[in-house]
């Protein structure tokens, strides 16, 4: 991203965490690295989540708080996050796809998640035990990953393939 895109902040502050806290303020506070997930039975979310969760102290480490959008509710939201030891970072929910329409995360072609290299990435996220789950939200949803400070996206990745895997630290480092 060559220039830095405003994300208006009333959008973002009627954004309530698990605990009430308005994603605006949250992001106005400090840095977030704001992680989209397509929906919580997504192998390459549970992937991403995994990924995030070994990773969490070295992201932390380079300034931003740990952040997720997700589009199921909040009682699915905790069981999906709990085994990974994510359950305290603050989590959004955006059932409808507001919050990813306005990050630019559009629902996905047949391409975006039919195709060869999703494939194999998919029977190696499976090797590595990252099973398909139930689905809960919009199952052709986009993810992406935003380094976010007040109402400025400073940073981001837009996934062009749902197996697409983002370098998380380098987004973190990003300040």
């Amino acid at each position: 991203m060559a220039r830095t895109e405003t994300v208006d902040s009333t959008l973002l502050d009627s954004y309530l965490s698990q605990t009430g806290q308005p994603l605006g303020s949250l992001s106005a506070e400090s840095p977030l690295l704001l992680v989209f997930l397509r929906h919580f039975g997504c192998t390459f979310c549970r992937e991403a989540v995994d990924e995030i969760s070994k990773k969490r102290a070295a992201i932390q480490a380079q300034g931003p708080r740990l952040a997720f959008v997700h589009l199921g509710t909040e009682d699915k939201a905790r069981a999906f996050f709990l085994p990974y030891g994510l359950v305290d970072v603050p989590r959004f929910a955006d059932p409808e796809g507001r919050l990813y329409q306005t990050f630019g995360l559009m629902r996905a072609t047949l391409g975006q998640y039919l195709n060869s290299e999703s494939l194999f990435r998919m029977v190696m996220a499976w090797m590595s035990g990252h099973f398909v789950g139930v689905p809960a939200g919009d199952v052709e949803r986009m993810p992406g990953t935003f380094l976010l400070h007040g109402n400025q996206i400073r940073k981001a990745f837009r996934h062009k393939l749902v197996s697409d895997r983002p370098d998380y630290l380098s987004l973190a480092s990003a300040l």
